[in-house]
């Protein structure tokens, strides 16, 4: 999805003349206007456009709470969890973490690798 870009002139008080008064017959309120237009066109697209079409973005983004699975004993006991990374080695070895000092040819998918040199 896209944002609506906002594309208003906002260079107001460029586009006068150096004289706005005399020269463009602007009254002291009209220039006043002016240099509050930029402002105001902003403002109005920030709360009129971007912002409904973010929270629009926002509610269509899916639950991702269902992608969460507990299959693991582990991730549901805390306690079973610390036994089982009790000893290095044997976290090591689950958490597929090796180490040497060249690139293994393969490794298995979410292992880590640590290189030293």
């Amino acid at each position: 999805m896209s944002l609506t870009k906002l594309t208003a002139n906002v260079n107001n008080i460029q586009a006068l003349s150096d004289r706005p008064n005399t020269i463009d017959g602007l009254t002291s309120s009209q220039l006043k206007e002016r240099y509050d237009r930029a402002g105001a066109t902003i403002k109005e697209y920030l709360n009129e456009v971007l912002t409904e079409e973010l929270d629009t973005a926002i509610a269509t983004i899916p639950d991702t709470s269902s992608f969460v699975t507990t299959s693991d004993s582990r991730l549901t006991n805390s306690r079973q969890c610390n036994n089982s990374f009790d000893s290095w080695s044997t976290a090591r070895t689950n958490l597929k973490i090796s180490y040497g000092t060249t690139l293994p040819g393969s490794g298995d998918n979410g292992s880590i690798f640590l290189l030293y040199k």
